[in-house]
């Protein structure tokens, strides 16, 4: 299916949403004539990250593959490598351009290096091991890139996490499974002052025993509180990924000064939860995930407490829902009652990983895709959750598109500007979309 055939089945859908819904659905790919131009390119490359998020191949620092691309209007794609994708990037007469099986769609661009990128610590440590400028205005920190549900086999069926770093271990150097929280905070203080980013991700594996003798809780707070104490004790927007807690060890959490948490659920339905998330359904469970996010609400504040969800993974074969409005219906069900509780649930696509137990599976329909973005508009709208919120914006959104939806599909008041910061360094403006140009895509 060329961009051209989705967008006559779609013809609402402005032609940068349906080049990134494609490009995440499907993944992309690199010409010869692309793969020699990019060595001319500083631009962060693909292989530091927590997951790789490619098929057909493994892509690692090595390779030279950009992270993400943009498009002309600033929609940021993450690049997900598939050797069977039939859209590639593709580089002719000084310019990279989107293709399809017609030719050229759109052009495209890549993020500019920040200056610290290949900086390293005294110890040869390289600055992007440890946090990672994903996209342009979001830096990605991974303190911990090994999840020890791996260990007892109970790791989520989508994720790669363990897997990839050991492919990295095998072809990189300086590749660090868990840095130290001085290193951390001296990173994160170069990055932020020199780069102009303003958001910050903090991720990593899931621990269940301990790491250098401390839980869970007590590790991500020793980076929290070191993070914290390296800016003097202003926090830019932030957010930490994190196993659902509850009680003190939500507290605790708070009074590091994070403005969020991410307790990601990664899939709605009952018992789809049970399968591809198995660690998660045992060591926590499905109604008690949920009591404990509605409980860091009351802590946190409305909005503050997010959940990714692993969007089309519940079609997952031969276990998920067998059709694209079956799977939708269950997910929108799911944001609802979330988000009735202050919840706010964010989407990264699904894509079935080499890596992982899902490895070969077929993506979902672009009908999932398009239909599942439309209702999760509408419940944001329900609900009253504006965008950009707490650590992200349309410039650091580059794995699903809700800020392309709002961006294309949200009337701003007659000034275009929302002051909603809560925060230093947190957006606070939308800017309204130019007019979008003639869909003659060849032209």
């Amino acid at each position: 299916m060329s961009i051209e055939e989705c967008l006559r089945a779609y013809p609402d859908v402005p032609l940068p949403i349906m080049i990134k819904t494609e490009a995440l659905r499907l993944g992309t790919r690199f010409s010869p004539e692309a793969l020699a131009a990019l060595r001319g390119v500083q631009t962060p490359f693909k292989g530091y990250t927590i997951f790789s998020g490619d098929r057909g191949t493994t892509v690692t620092a090595r390779e030279r593959i950009p992270h993400t691309f943009t498009l002309e209007d600033a929609t940021p794609v993450a690049v997900r490598v598939n050797v069977n994708s039939p859209y590639y990037i593709h580089y002719r007469e000084g310019e990279f351009s989107f293709t399809d099986e017609h030719g050229p769609v759109a052009k495209v661009g890549f993020i500019p290096a920040p200056s610290w990128l290949n900086n390293c610590l005294e110890d040869g440590t390289a600055f992007q091991a440890i946090a990672f400028p994903s996209q342009a205005d979001k830096i990605l920190c991974t303190l911990h890139h090994y999840c020890e549900f791996w260990k007892f086999g109970k790791q989520c069926l989508f994720c790669d996490s363990s897997w990839f770093l050991r492919v990295k271990k095998r072809r990189e150097t300086g590749i660090v499974a868990a840095a130290r929280p001085e290193q951390v905070a001296r990173v994160l203080g170069v990055a932020f002052q020199e780069s102009g980013r303003r958001h910050l991700t903090i991720t990593g594996g899931t621990v269940l025993s301990k790491v250098r003798g401390k839980d869970e809780v007590s590790f991500f707070c020793d980076y929290l509180n070191a993070i914290r104490e390296a800016f003097g004790g202003l926090w830019w927007s932030a957010i930490l990924q994190i196993v659902a807690h509850t009680g003190d060890e939500l507290r605790r959490l708070r009074e590091t000064g994070i403005p969020g948490l991410a307790m990601n659920m990664e899939v709605w339905d009952r018992n789809l939860f049970q399968v591809i998330c198995p660690g998660k359904a045992e060591y926590i469970g499905w109604e008690e995930w949920q009591r404990r996010m509605f409980e860091a609400v009351e802590l946190f504040g409305r909005g503050r407490i997010l959940s990714n969800f692993v969007a089309g993974v519940e079609m997952a074969r031969p276990f998920g829902f067998k059709t694209a409005m079956e799977a939708v219906k269950s997910t929108l069900q799911g944001f609802d009652y979330l988000m009735s509780h202050g919840v706010l649930p964010r989407k990264d696509y699904w894509t079935p990983d080499d890596g992982s137990a899902l490895k070969g599976q077929q993506s979902p329909p672009l009908e999932y895709f398009i239909e599942l973005e439309r209702g999760y508009l509408e419940l944001r709208l329900k609900h009253g959750f504006s965008f950009p919120y707490v650590a992200h914006c349309r410039s650091c959104t580059a794995n699903d598109v809700v800020a392309d939806w709002d961006y294309h599909f949200v009337k701003l008041p007659e000034a275009t500007k929302e002051k909603n910061a809560k925060g230093p360094g947190e957006c606070s403006e939308r800017v309204a979309p130019p007019e979008l140009k003639t869909r003659n895509l060849r032209t």
